[in-house]
């Protein structure tokens, strides 16, 4: 019979160091969000976001079921002279002969007359070709042969996209080519998308992504150190610095999910009772889930943030938080505009690398952005105004995947740093 080596006892795996270190662990992360799920202020602070998510879908609601009509931009179906011909169709009721040389663009002929309402939309074929554009109702070709190429490439009666590095820098049309697209549309779908981002950034980001953190992260130490509780957070094998990592990982424990909950709902209204002829909107699930990812990330940077002030300084952590939320709404409007954005003033903020997320996101999902920004073009103010928030160029590179990979690297470093100062302070601190 083979006896066993002399020496200590071998310990069960089940019974390590490690092993009882990741129950302390876990224990603390289940006492925060049992901690959490007791206090009326959670339930206050949730009820009050879902409400607040609930009103903006009903108003979204309404303004989809409304829509937007169509207009006539270049006003060819309207008869200025009480001639009995609408403006746009004189030409086919004149003295001059058309051919197949007077008009080898096809569209209208004096023996098809249209609507003349939408009747030229956008004929963009999604590729980087700077020869676009058709002229679908025949008043470029009407025009003198010498007027029917303004933009000088040569080409008569289309539109010419000019690309730099695969980025969209300028459109230039011919007279009368593309200048009535259906403008009813192009603004139901602007402002779908625009509320998508828009909403995402300053609904989920900025209004909870903030005002969560603010009112349940603050207190994650500061509060037990002035209940006198601390003392049963704080004991071997866990060191003390360790606490503010559980304590944060009980924090998000409880947000991430309550984001999750919300913009699921988000992409459910959003989905079924957005613009199009589908029952529902997949593609707008890619835009859905970049939304989560900077709401989580940014939601757990200043949950770190936050926390830290409470440690810091317990007494003036609060204001402390409420001068970073002002600053973070400041860096966020600034990073609306294309001047303070290449300043890099507006990176200076935990809101602009989130909202770079949503914007990359809306790159890689939406591929159509040249099409909409002609369409803007067209639309004039209007259309500017509809697609303002919509196509923000990414930034600080040019390329949205790349950016992508550079905002989320820079949340977790933001992160990290605020821990690790957390961390050093509370070591330092006395317990009472």
């Amino acid at each position: 019979m083979i006896q066993p080596a002399p020496g200590p006892p071998k310990r069960n795996l089940a019974e390590t160091v490690w092993t009882r270190l990741d129950r302390k662990a876990t224990a603390i992360a289940e006492f925060t969000m049992r901690q959490y799920r007791k206090r009326r202020s959670t339930w206050v602070v949730g009820i009050v976001g879902i409400l607040l998510i609930t009103l903006v879908m009903l108003f979204y609601i309404e303004a989809m079921a409304e829509g937007i009509p169509s207009q006539d931009q270049d006003d060819d179906s309207y008869d200025s002279d009480g001639d009995g011909f609408p403006d746009g169709q004189e030409f086919l009721h004149g003295t001059r002969e058309w051919d197949a040389q007077d008009f080898p663009g096809g569209g209208v002929t004096p023996d098809d007359p249209s609507d003349w309402v939408d009747e030229d939309g956008i004929d963009y074929d999604g590729t980087m070709n700077p020869n676009q554009g058709h002229d679908d109702d025949g008043d470029c070709w009407a025009l003198d042969p010498f007027d029917r190429d303004r933009n000088g490439d040569g080409i008569p009666c289309n539109v010419l996209y000019v690309w730099e590095n695969g980025t969209l820098i300028d459109i230039i049309k011919d007279r009368n080519v593309d200048e009535d697209p259906d403008d009813g549309e192009f603004l139901n779908e602007a402002v779908h998308r625009s509320f998508l981002l828009g909403f995402g950034k300053f609904g989920y980001l900025f209004v909870l992504g903030i005002f969560i953190p603010l009112f349940l992260a603050t207190g994650l130490i500061r509060d037990e150190h002035e209940a006198g509780t601390l003392h049963y957070l704080v004991g071997k094998p866990i060191a003390r610095a360790e606490v503010l990592m559980y304590r944060l990982l009980g924090f998000i424990g409880l947000a991430w999910p309550y984001f999750l909950m919300l913009i699921f709902f988000s992409a459910l209204v959003t989905g079924f009772f957005g613009p199009g002829d589908s029952i529902y909107r997949f593609s707008d699930l890619g835009i859905w889930f970049g939304v989560f990812i900077a709401s989580a990330l940014t939601v757990l940077a200043y949950a770190a943030i936050f926390a830290t002030f409470g440690i810091v300084t317990p007494k003036y952590g609060v204001l402390l938080a409420l001068l970073f939320a002002f600053w973070e709404f400041v860096m966020m409007f600034l990073s609306m505009f294309a001047a303070t954005r290449d300043m890099g003033l507006a990176t200076l903020s935990v809101s602009f690398w989130g909202s770079e997320i949503i914007n990359s996101t809306a790159w890689l999902v939406w591929s159509d952005h040249a099409d909409m920004t002609q369409q803007a073009e067209m639309l004039g103010w209007v259309g500017d105004v509809a697609l303002w928030q919509v196509w923000l160029s990414p930034f600080p590179t040019t390329y949205p995947i790349v950016n992508l990979f550079i905002s989320i690297i820079v949340l977790l470093l933001l992160t990290g740093l605020f821990v690790l100062v957390g961390q050093r302070a509370f070591k330092k601190r006395e317990i009472e």
